[in-house]
């Protein structure tokens, strides 16, 4: 017979208890997610409006056009939500409802399917006042016209929604097989398990030749429930918001560095086409506001930039060096034919043609040497086709004229076939059908710790659009990531935390920082380009009587995007699309008194 256990007493039972006490106190307990700076709000939540109302959400008034942005901003007495959202946001009649105002159309893009929103039907993540959207990035969708960006948003407490939490978020349309980004917004009110109608609207493009306003108010389910990884996507996002470089308005820039005068930055660009301008010096980004049609927009450090041809600098240029450091200063020496076997079917000549001259654009292949002349008229069906098949086809169709390396022609082709060259060569290096831009994200855009929706590109048609990097184009920027490149850049030259991550050697090839040095010369205003980097000799002006001669490096996108790095450390940039191509006035001011505090 097995006896009972005695129960301890006296000494021997308080020994256990504090035995007990001891191991439970020496487990870990579980990691609590830790709030993201601001919250919680402390607003009496006492806000008077006239528009977006709680009536006018739950009821679904039509407004008939859009609304001034700043309504959708949480505003400083927004009290702390009494609510959290958890689970799918749905919207109902995407394909019919909805209207659409065009202000230009150069290609007559208008009709049904443009007007309209993508279906709709998205996981959120709410955190304290924050509202997280669990697929980040460019999300493909079945609509002819359009992709998503979704972009986090806040949740706040108004006394006058009746016990409603009032939510907002920015968003954006990307056109399919092209750039053009709109820039939106949605809001509405929910509680535990019910939601409002939904309004949106779209009020700001950066986008050369289609412009217009969306807007609506739809019907929406809230499916309220649990959400895979919730924790850790709120983790990631407080890790996100405390990685980003600090910003400030550029007002500011003149009380850092007193003498400047901010005026001069945006001064030769059209306001009405601007979407946003900043400047980046000494570790801090100085913003602009964001304009749209209908006030600044709420939503400025969350708004999504296309890159155009920023991306040949930003991306494919970039990729060139790390595979150099990697593998070895001769890789620009690639033959392109060597990996790009479509090559053998050409019109051109590209036996001699290496990965360089490629990324030069001074292949010898193209059908009109007038600056942008090929890329104007004699490639249009290079950018509609869609699949890599069609888009290599059309890239080789351009006869041999001149020997590799000796006539600059401007060519988006040529970079296409660049980022095959390269992504083949490293699928041979380090396995098949490995994917460039993945590849890429891994080895310097996660180091340097840019956002989420600088990790995705456009792609080709082929598996649904998931097919090969465009690499001509395809980035989205926000602010913060353009601060953290041109920084990556300008001031560490390539390294991260001290590991040198691009070739140095090709890195100031590529910079051209003294006359010596400079690429080939393009035989425009646009100066010298070398590996997707443009140089421009500064010889005249204000700041070369302080400075002596200096050179200032760009990069350069589509319908007037410009980011230009000077030899102080400071960067400028600015997105536009009215084709508008000018930074004097900016490089003179960052020059003569933006001066570096370490």
């Amino acid at each position: 017979m097995t006896s009972k256990p005695s129960t301890p007493t006296g000494l021997t039972a308080l020994f256990v208890c504090l035995l007990v006490l001891g191991v439970l106190s020496a487990r870990p307990a579980p990691s609590a997610v830790s709030a993201v700076p601001g919250d919680p709000l402390t607003g009496s939540g006492e806000i008077a409006r006239t528009v977006m109302t709680r009536e006018h959400l739950v009821d679904g008034h039509d407004f008939g056009s859009p609304v001034n942005e700043m309504i959708f901003r949480r505003r400083p007495k927004g009290a702390h939500p009494e609510h959290t959202f958890v689970g799918r946001l749905e919207l109902l009649g995407e394909a019919t409802r909805g209207d659409l105002e065009v202000i230009q159309d150069a290609f007559d893009l208008r009709g049904a399917r443009t007007a309209h929103l993508p279906e709709f039907d998205f996981e959120f993540v709410q955190h304290g006042s924050h509202l997280i959207p669990v697929r980040r990035g460019l999300i493909i969708t079945e609509h002819p016209q359009w992709n998503y960006f979704l972009e986090p948003g806040r949740v706040w407490k108004e006394n006058a929604d009746a016990g409603l939490s009032r939510a907002s978020f920015p968003f954006a349309l990307v056109q399919k097989n092209q750039a053009c980004t709109f820039n939106g917004v949605m809001s509405f009110l929910f509680d535990d398990a019910s939601i409002s109608h939904v309004w949106y609207q779209i009020t700001q493009e950066t986008c050369y030749y289609f412009k217009g306003n969306f807007w609506g108010m739809l019907e929406a389910i809230y499916h309220s429930g649990s959400v895979a990884g919730a924790e850790r996507i709120r983790r990631r996002y407080v890790r996100e918001v405390r990685e980003k470089f600090p910003r400030a308005p550029l007002e500011r820039l003149a009380e850092d560095y007193p003498g400047v005068d901010v005026y001069q930055f945006g001064l030769q660009v059209d306001r009405r086409h601007m979407t946003t301008f900043g400047v980046v010096m000494d570790g801090v980004v100085y913003t602009a506001p964001c304009r749209t049609r209908f006030g600044e927009s709420a939503y400025c450090e969350q708004m999504r930039f296309p890159s155009y041809s920023t991306a040949k600098t930003a991306y494919v240029g970039v990729t060139l060096m790390r595979l150099a450091q990697k593998y070895g200063a001769w890789v620009p020496e690639l033959r392109i034919a060597d990996y790009v076997e479509e090559t053998a079917d050409a019109a051109g000549d590209w036996s001699a043609v290496t990965l360089g001259h490629a990324l030069d654009m001074t292949t010898g292949n193209y059908v009109d040497p007038r600056t942008y002349e090929d890329e104007n008229s004699h490639i249009n069906a290079f950018y509609d086709a869609r699949t890599y098949a069609e888009k290599m086809w059309q890239a080789l169709r351009a006869p041999h004229q001149d020997a590799p390396g000796t006539r600059w022609v401007y060519r988006s082709t040529d970079t296409f076939v660049a980022g095959r060259t390269m992504a083949r060569f490293l699928s041979f290096e380090e396995g098949q059908n490995l994917d460039l831009f993945k590849w890429m994200v891994r080895e310097v855009y996660r180091p340097l710790k840019t956002g989420p929706g600088f990790h995705t590109t456009l792609r080709t048609a082929d598996n649904n659009w998931r097919g090969l990097p465009f690499t001509y184009m395809g980035l989205f920027w926000t602010h913060d990531d353009v601060a953290k490149v041109v920084t990556f850049l300008n001031v560490d030259r390539g390294a991260i935390d001290g590991e040198q991550l691009l070739h140095p050697e090709l890195f100031a090839a590529a910079m051209q920082e003294t006359p010596a040095s400079l690429g080939i010369d393009t035989g425009t205003t646009l100066g010298h380009y070398r590996y997707g980097f443009y140089a421009q000799p500064w010889r005249s002006g204000a700041a070369v009587e302080v400075h002596g001669p200096f050179q200032v490096q760009y990069m350069l996108g589509y319908g007037g995007i410009i980011i230009v790095m000077m030899p102080n450390g400071s960067a400028y940039y600015y997105f536009s699309d009215n084709a508008e191509y000018a930074f004097s006035a900016a490089v003179e001011e960052s020059m003569l008194h933006l001066r570096s505090s370490e």
